[in-house]
């Protein structure tokens, strides 16, 4: 027997198509039957139009989409033979809006999805939660907001640099919406101080706390989400930042990664039209996402759930809430290293003189995010965007399932739909 799910809440929607037996999920398929067409929208524009327009691909990592198309244009100069010259000031302002922008997508998919789909596995109350993500999430886009003019759709970043000349009253006020951000994390979420949590090293702890992180590690162990929603064990991480490290994962040995060996096919969907395609490393899956980089940062905690529970739900679900924390902490670092008195603008020749491919890879929240951009004389020739969830969300045959097709196997169909929303699914950027 075939059910079609629709999911909603997930910037966008998708269709679930269940085969069950005996009232589980033997296999499903996932369409995503919406579609702007935004790389077709880019061809014949000024190169320099992207900047604006890609942020709009996605409402909630829009800066992502910014940090990708700079970075293409960027590494088109470089192809073209243009030497792009980027002060420390700069690199500093970039990663903290992003690390920014996934704090406050962590804190959304947290509070928003994750512990109300949760409660309806456990027939429990969470009235308030969806609350506290939206509040959590105000203050960190405020941060951003103070060094990038705006949150969302922000296009402050520009080749060789970004239009913001901060202060140090904007940085004091960046480091104050942080600490206000910490504090809510340490008293609502945690219920531990930033710092100890971050020494946890074992999944036990987690069952010390009387918080909503110790109410979320309790509900998943009571819906046995640590044995269940198994992928492949294998991941990837392509963005380059200062808060994880490039690299493929077979369980946890680390092995070497180029993004030239990236590429794209189309989506299996033989029950409704679907305009997503998969994508893939050497023609093999990959999870991506905060449980792939807390890997590849060896995390002691990570490792420890790793061991014990490997690629289950309960390991995707814990490894962004252990992210989260890291990534409070590593902003506020950022922040200290600033100094306002570096260049935040670099100029270098007209775009119209470049005539180059430009590749930018960037980790947004769900995994990593590639932008290719063709220019002629400055015009753009031909876009592609390959987004996260065409990694941890493709639709193939049952031979070769993805991540989520694995991870549902064997569920009923409301296990089945929790587990797809723990790879924090976007539709959006998806289609795009």
């Amino acid at each position: 027997m075939i059910t079609k799910q629709l999911v909603d809440k997930i910037e966008g929607e998708a269709s679930l198509y269940f085969e069950l037996e005996d009232e589980k999920v033997s296999f499903a398929t996932v369409s995503f039957p919406h579609t702007r067409g935004m790389e077709l929208m880019l061809e014949g524009k000024n190169a320099l139009d992207a900047l604006v327009i890609t942020p709009r691909v996605c409402g909630i990592c829009g800066h992502a989409h910014l940090m990708a198309t700079v970075r293409a244009i960027e590494d088109a100069y470089k192809n073209a033979g243009y030497e792009i010259h980027l002060s420390e000031k700069v690199e500093l302002l970039r990663e903290f809006t992003l690390v920014m922008e996934m704090v406050q997508n962590h804190f959304k998919w947290m509070y928003l999805t994750i512990i109300p789909a949760l409660s309806k596995l456990t027939n429990s109350s969470q009235e308030l939660t969806p609350l506290k993500g939206a509040f959590a999430a105000s203050i960190a886009t405020k941060a951003i907001a103070t060094f990038a003019g705006q949150w969302p759709h922000s296009s402050y970043m520009i080749p060789g640099g970004v239009t913001a000349d901060p202060t140090n009253i904007d940085i004091l006020k960046a480091q104050s919406y942080l600490s206000e951000l910490k504090t809510f994390f340490e008293k609502e979420s945690l219920g531990v101080s930033l710092e100890d949590f971050l020494a946890f090293d074992s999944c036990n702890d987690f069952t010390k706390l009387s918080s909503d992180v110790g109410a979320l590690n309790e509900a998943l162990l009571k819906t046995d989400m640590h044995i269940k929603g198994f992928a492949d064990d294998t991941f990837i991480v392509l963005g380059e930042h200062t808060f994880t490290e490039v690299t493929k994962l077979k369980h946890t040995r680390h092995i070497g990664v180029q993004h030239k060996y990236v590429s794209t096919e189309p989506s299996y969907s033989p029950h409704e039209k679907t305009y997503a395609k998969n994508a893939l490393y050497k023609d093999a899956y990959y999870e991506t996402g905060p449980l792939a980089r807390s890997l590849s940062n060896n995390f002691a905690i990570i490792k420890n759930i790793h061991r014990r529970y490997k690629d289950s739900a309960y390991s995707r679900v814990m490894a962004r809430v252990f992210e989260l924390a890291s990534l409070i902490q590593h902003a506020s670092s950022l922040l200290k290293k600033l100094d306002i008195a570096d260049t935040s603008f670099t100029k270098s020749v007209d775009i119209s003189k470049i005539n180059a491919r430009g590749v930018g890879v960037v980790e947004a929240p769900r995994g990593p995010l590639m932008h290719t951009i063709d220019i002629e004389n400055g015009v753009i020739k031909k876009y592609s965007i390959i987004t996260p969830t065409q990694w941890n969300i493709g639709s193939s045959h049952k031979e070769k399932p993805t991540p989520a097709q694995r991870a549902m196997i064997g569920l009923t169909k409301e296990e089945a739909n929790f587990v797809f929303r723990t790879f924090d699914v976007c539709s959006v950027c998806t289609t795009h």
